[in-house]
């Protein structure tokens, strides 16, 4: 019973915590942020390069949601006008997914960790040695 009580109090916890996440990114992929925020965890010192996909209201200017990007990023996104998305390659932290997701304009935000090789493999090793020990 006693682990029953702690897998229904870890249930309970993690529906706050997604309950918390949509209301701080609204029209975010919680799977992205999830995995934007175990990979901050992992490796605290590594900022990892991501692949972003934006969606924006109808009539939005994009040529000035691209400006803004580029602005908070440092990094040129390309432009998809007739789709009304705008994809970006950056690399960021948790807050500064937090930044862009604040956009009135955006109708959805989401994307994924691509990281780089090491990050990469030390993952592929952490799951390997936790298969050993089960």
């Amino acid at each position: 019973m006693g682990a029953e009580k702690r897998l229904d109090s870890i249930v309970d916890q993690f529906s706050d915590l997604i309950l918390s996440l949509k209301m701080l990114f609204p029209h975010t992929d919680l799977r992205f942020v999830l995995d934007v925020m175990i990979h901050g965890l992992l490796h605290p010192d590594h900022k990892p390069k991501l692949s972003i996909e934006i969606f924006y209201r109808h009539g939005t200017d994009l040529k000035n949601k691209a400006d803004t990007l580029y602005r908070l990023t440092g990094y040129v996104p390309t432009v998809y006008a007739s789709e009304g998305r705008l994809v970006i390659e950056p690399m960021l932290m948790l807050d500064d997914v937090y930044a862009l997701a604040r956009d009135d304009d955006i109708e959805s935000l989401a994307g994924s960790v691509v990281c780089c090789l090491d990050t990469l493999l030390s993952r592929r090793k952490l799951l390997h040695t936790y298969s050993y020990n089960l």
